[in-house]
């Protein structure tokens, strides 16, 4: 018998390149969403899957050699990962005004984290689509599968890792001990921004987990987004979409490597990659150190954002993306 950790929704969303108008696989995306949803809980989680796709399972075998990290990139309210998911518009000076789509949902389902065999599984089912396409299997998203997931200790260097490193609070910490990785016996684990975690294959038919997960999703209800302002051929149809919105009519939101606001005023107090995105807002690209924390002054940002980007090295930066890296290895 499995013995639940939680439950709850499942979403997943590709964000295509910067000023992609046609996306027709794999090498057109900038990076793979995750969304979780608990059951019973005003919050979600936003996260990024390594290399834009799930791990490969290999059908018949119990764990396949293919894994691959996921790390949270936010936490907060469903409607604010909402928010997050939306277009972003920025302006450099090499490149001129440049466009990162929105996030393009891709599959909906429910899921389950669960303790087994001595680990811990993430295992989920999509309902919609009916039956996965082009864009589900480029991404590596099947119909139904598990997962093998551990934690990473934000105390030891991993190889192949992003740098970056939640700030647990001590309670959580200590389940660490030495260990490189554990197993998630408290959903707690999940919430905070830069944990990161190991996906392992295990298997391609829950029969074989013998779960349950019940329940019904809905992403744009869940995530307050309107229907009709998003793509959903690729989650309705399995097939490939491009970005559709407009930029400037929705409030900009995007994911940490691309630098946008995401949403929720406090997000934007912090030095979390929402707080650096809205404190260097009119930035002029490229740039030096200097110029990003004169401009972070100009817009008022608070001492930990200063801080933050006194940090970095002194060097040129091209691009909010380029920002957002360099923040990614100090923190």
């Amino acid at each position: 018998m499995a013995t639940y950790v939680e439950k709850g929704d499942i979403y997943f969303f590709y964000r295509p390149k910067v000023d992609t108008e046609k996306v027709q696989g794999l090498d057109d995306v900038q990076r793979l969403h995750l969304v979780l949803v608990p059951d019973d809980e005003d919050t979600a989680r936003l996260f990024v899957v390594g290399k834009k796709r799930m791990p490969k399972i290999i059908r018949g075998k119990p764990q396949s050699t293919t894994r691959e990290w996921m790390m949270n990139d936010m936490t907060g309210k469903p409607k604010e990962i909402g928010k997050a998911l939306a277009p972003l518009e920025y302006d450099t000076k090499t490149r001129g005004e440049q466009e990162q789509g929105e996030a393009i949902p891709v599959g909906e389902g429910r899921y389950a984290i669960f303790e087994r065999h001595d680990s811990t599984r993430l295992a989920y089912r999509l309902s919609s689509p009916e039956s996965p396409g082009k864009a589900q299997r480029e991404l590596g998203i099947l119909a139904e599968a598990s997962y093998i997931i551990s934690v990473r200790n934000p105390d030891l260097d991993v190889p192949g890792f992003p740098d970056a490193s939640p700030n647990y609070p001590k309670r959580l910490q200590d389940k660490f001990a030495e260990k490189r990785w554990i197993d998630i016996d408290d959903g707690k684990l999940l919430d905070y921004e830069s944990a990161q975690f190991l996906l392992i294959g295990a298997h391609d038919a829950l029969s074989e987990e013998g779960i349950t997960l019940g329940g019904k999703p809905n992403l744009f209800k869940t995530l307050g987004l309107k229907k009709r302002d998003w793509p959903t051929e690729a989650l309705e149809a399995g097939k490939l979409a491009a970005p559709q919105m407009e930029p400037e009519a929705h409030e900009p939101a995007g994911d940490r490597s691309k630098g946008g606001e995401r949403g929720g005023k406090a997000a934007r107090r912090t030095s979390s990659a929402a707080g650096v995105a809205h404190a260097l807002k009119g930035t002029d690209f490229p740039c030096s150190k200097a110029d990003l924390i004169k401009q972070a002054k100009a817009n008022h940002a608070n001492d930990d954002v200063i801080e933050l980007l006194d940090e970095l090295s002194r060097r040129r930066y091209e691009t909010m993306a380029d920002v957002q890296k360099a923040v990614g290895e100090v923190r």
